[in-house]
């Protein structure tokens, strides 16, 4: 594994020859624009290149700096999901999840640092912070998607690195009836890799509708789309590196002085189907110029089926006997010796079967009525409901292999992709593989999430006779939201140790194959023995993490001056505008009582706790757009921003409160707990300043620099910081006081590690994108086409309150991407790859812990699609096509410096994951 330095940015511009290409390429054919323009606007266009140019369309019409991806047809968006078109806009950048795009960072910040709306309103999240999960969008019910990368103060629900805005398609935007179906059968290239698993095929199935009905005056349209797509994954992980015989005392025997050694590791197949059903839907009714009205719905149900089959190696290091080395071998890596080969004895093989299902159901739907009340005033009422319910079970059963101790051979522990491991056991033989409660860790896990918003929002417009500001706009948005978030957990033990698997159980054997390991595993339906287990309550203590709810009041009052004037004589649009954004918080939840005190009440349970905080942010914003010659924009903005905080980062949950004595036998103390959240966590707030020259020639070509710098004023990270525990219960013999060097103080302060906010830093960096129509150089290349982009962004933030470098979540240095096509005489064919450099990634697993600071390496994942469709003859409207996605099997990588000695900052790798090449055949039909 290479040695991850930072570059220059300059350095990391990986095609940044592309781009100087795409200059020359679009100076030399300037010429040739205004006939393609001619020309365009007498074919009707379809497919890829009708996509192309909404999008286009879109950014160019805008007053704002804004990236879209435009359907290519109604139901038709270019990718499986919303988040792989997402992903390949300027700046923008996906993370996986289970080997889907899900999450979006814009301009380097993670997900959390982003808005997302739906036609405009606040859009809940399913999981336990704020980001939205974009792969349980259908994008065959998806019209639009537009990326504000610069803020509107009519904008609500606005993120600090930009907002995502999903639109569906208004039936009276459109001109006659439109139909179209499209069906599509997947495939997953590792097949079923577990015996006990889900198969590797599956199918895509979706029809839209669309018409207008009593002279154009009522519109309707209508989508479904079904998903029932496989899901195959290949999992390492080596158990974190340290030198433990040395810094912890382990027992382990033949480990070089010094060096950096794995506890062990687990290799493991994952089967999982994912199911789908999305419903969207909208209804419009516009009897005269002066009033329309609009309903707006959508509703998705999704389901994930997963089962596990894993092989653990734990080597025993602290064991009785312990690991005993031998023929080791070494490798120097980022400042580590790290044992790489060798063999150990006194292990122990562990196979650990589990069996995870997930439900998420979202509903959303929105009532907007517009009235015109004289031809310069016009008034509207948007009312607004989203709401999503996810629960989960998860259900783990352990066995080992008798009898003795287990013999491993291992190779190859200094790569990320080829580590080996074998053993002297046979893993497959139910008479050598028994249930077992040693290790104890079977359990059972239900999680449970709510989350609701509703809103309502009055607005005022008036046209103005100005020569600076065409109209005026004021209003006020009012939000509620609320969420729950709650997991039960059960420790799963049998009546007695080493039962053996029961026969009806058994589902065959699962072969682990990945980097060079081979091996086989036995394999049962974890489900089918749930009974032979006794189910107690697990960790009370966990409450203070896992049970709390969020609960938010935000009115939004607004002001904006649409500006239309000139200055000389360039043209000059845009807006000023303001928003006054009052938030108040409360939070509800639970601190763990371990007190020891004799005769204290409540000791051993969790006790009920809450918190909140009220606060007003003043967000001015300013958009200019300057048209300096035909099609050639300079767009400047500058705004106040603001992200609100994580909302599990805001749970009122605190682990053992108490207070300690100020002094030797003094009577007053202070407070102090380990760790929880902080319920009055304030956002993160930055200002920004944007800039954007755009060059545009014909509908289906651009090229465009931006650059971007935000100073932030406040950003959160762990630390340890303050906490007011005024409504603690004080099981202690003390009052709560103050020291004697500080009688001024608050008694009721104390301190807490929690997420909480820093000051000062700044992010800043700069875009170069392209969309290039091969006619512009010659009418020969007419019907090839590239769009491409490539973004640098650099942060610099203070160090924490312990000297230690503070990481964006989220935060790629470089994002770029590049799709080459060509589409005529009803062929088409595209390619498609998109890159982003390391980051680093908060991950909440389903037992709702958080891992800070995991860091991700820098992934590349590769589509492509070829199709015909016939635009005449009896198959006139029917298309064919083929997709391939992730087409070099991209790895998902993590790393991570040693948890103990050698060089703490040397990554090493951690964790090595495949998902396999996804193959869909399919055909649509629009009518």
């Amino acid at each position: 594994m290479k040695s991850r330095q930072p570059a220059r940015l300059y350095q990391r511009f990986q095609i940044k020859p592309i781009a100087a290409a795409c200059t020359l390429l679009l100076v030399s054919g300037a010429g040739y624009a205004q006939e393609v323009t001619d020309t365009t606007q007498t074919v009707v266009v379809t497919g890829i290149r009708k996509g192309i140019e909404g999008a286009i369309e879109a950014k160019k019409a805008s007053n704002l700096i804004i990236e879209a991806v435009s359907a290519e047809d109604l139901g038709k968006l270019p990718d499986s999901s919303i988040a792989d078109s997402i992903a390949r806009l300027p700046g923008l950048a996906a993370q996986r999840v289970d080997g889907r795009p899900s999450a979006i960072s814009i301009r380097g910040l993670g997900p959390d640092y982003a808005g997302s709306v739906i036609n405009g309103r606040e859009v809940v999240s399913s999981g336990d912070g704020r980001a939205a999960e974009y792969d349980q969008f259908p994008s065959e019910l998806v019209n639009q998607v537009l990326v504000y990368k610069t803020p509107d103060a009519t904008l609500v629900g606005q993120g600090l690195s930009g907002t995502i805005d999903i639109r569906p398609a208004m039936p009276l935007d459109f001109q006659g009836r439109q139909m179209s179906v499209n069906v599509r059968g997947e495939k997953n290239s590792y097949g079923k890799l577990n015996a006990n698993g889900a198969s590797g095929v599956g199918n895509r199935i979706s029809a839209s509708y669309l018409n207008q009905f009593l002279d154009r005056t009522v519109g309707f349209s209508i989508g479904f789309a079904h998903l029932d797509s496989p899901g195959q994954a290949k999992n390492y992980e080596s158990w974190k590196y340290g030198d433990y015989v040395g810094q912890w005392g382990a027992g382990a025997t033949g480990l070089p002085a010094g060096s950096v050694a794995s506890q062990g590791f687990t290799a493991s197949n994952v089967s999982s189907k994912q199911k789908r059903d999305g419903l969207m839907s909208v209804l419009e009714y516009r009897p005269n110029k002066n009033f329309r009205t609009e309903v707006d719905m959508y509703y998705s149900k999704f389901t994930q089926d997963r089962v596990t089959n894993q092989w653990t190696g734990d080597l025993g290091l602290w064991a009785d006997p312990a690991s005993a080395y031998s023929n080791v071998g070494t490798s120097s890596l980022n400042g580590n010796t790290v044992v790489s080969s060798g063999t150990v004895a006194n292990g122990t093989n562990i196979i650990d079967d589990k069996n995870f299902n997930r439900t998420d159901d979202i509903r959303s739907a929105g009532w907007k009525s517009e009235l015109k009340l004289d031809p310069k005033w016009t008034t509207s009422l948007d009312v607004g409901l989203s709401k999503a319910k996810r629960h989960e079970r998860l259900i783990e059963s352990i066995a080992t292999a008798q009898p003795g101790k287990a013999i491993f051979k291992f190779s190859g522990l200094d790569s990320e992709s080829d580590p080996g491991w074998s053993t002297n056991q046979d893993l497959t033989n139910p008479a050598q593989v028994t249930l077992t409660n040693n290790p104890n860790w079977a359990q059972l896990v239900t999680p449970s999430y709510t989350d609701e918003i509703k809103s309502l929002r009055l607005n005022a417009a008036r046209t103005l006779d100005s020569t600076l500001f065409s109209k005026v706009q004021f209003g006020i948005n009012q939000t509620r939201r609320d969420k729950v978030v709650n997991s039960a957990e059960y420790s799963l033990a049998l009546a007695h140790d080493n039962m053996a698997i029961p026969a009806n159980a058994l589902a065959g054997t699962t072969n682990i194959r990945m980097g060079n390991i081979d091996n086989n595993i036995l394999a049962w339906n974890v489900p089918a023995i749930l009974g032979l287990y006794t189910a107690t309550s697990k960790n009370p203590w966990d409450a203070k993490d896992q049970a709390y709810s969020i609960h938010e009041r935000v009115t939004t009052s607004y002001a904006k001056l649409d500006i239309d004037t000139d200055l000389g004589k360039v043209p000059v649009r845009g807006n000023l505008g303001v928003q006054a954004v009052h938030t108040q918080q409360l939070s509800n939840g639970f601190a763990w009582n371990d007190s020891s005190t004799p005769g204290a009440p409540g000791a051993g349970s969790v006790i009920p706790v809450t918190g909140g905080a009220k606060y007003t942010d003043y967000l001015p914003s300013l958009n200019l757009n300057f048209e300096l010659m035909p099609d050639l924009y300079a767009r400047v903005g500058a705004a106040k921003t603001m992200a609100r905080p994580r909302m599990d980062d805001m749970r009122a949950g605190a682990d053992q409160p108490k207070l300690t004595a100020v002094a030797l036998g003094s009577s007053v103390g202070t407070w102090s707990a380990g760790s929880g959240g902080k319920p009055d966590l304030q956002p993160w707030r930055a200002k920004s300043l944007d800039f954007s020259l755009e060059k545009y020639f014909g509908k289906s070509s651009y090229i465009a620099a931006a650059m971007f710098y935000k100073k932030l004023q406040t950003f959160i990270y762990n630390q340890t910081t303050t906490r007011d525990f005024s409504g603690f219960p004080n099981y202690s013999n003390l009052t709560p006081g103050c020291p004697v060097s500080n009688q001024s103080c608050n008694p009721n302060l104390g301190t807490i590690s929690a997420m909480a906010n820093g000051e000062g830093g700044k992010v800043y960096g700069m875009e170069l994108s392209a969309s290039l129509d091969g006619s512009l150089l010659t009418p020969v290349l007419s019907g090839y086409g590239v769009v491409a982009s490539v973004s640098g962004t650099r942060n610099q933030l203070p160090d924490d309150n312990n000297g230690n470098k503070i990481n964006l979540d989220g935060f790629s240095g470089v994002v770029n991407s590049v799709t080459a096509y060509y589409e005529k005489n009803g062929f088409s064919t595209r390619i498609s790859r998109r890159y982003r450099s390391a980051f680093t990634a908060s991950t909440r697993s389903i037992l709702l812990s958080t891992e800070y600071s995991s860091h991700i390496d820098a992934e590349s994942q590769v589509d492509f699609q070829l199709g015909y469709s016939f635009e005449q003859g009896p198959y006139k409207g029917l298309s064919i096509l083929l997709q391939v996605n992730n087409v070099t099997n991209a790895p998902s990588a993590e790393t991570a410096g040693p948890e103990i000695g050698g060089n703490g900052k040397g990554l090493l790798p951690w964790k090595y994951n495949t998902y396999g090449r996804q193959f869909l055949l399919g055909a649509s039909y629009k009518f």
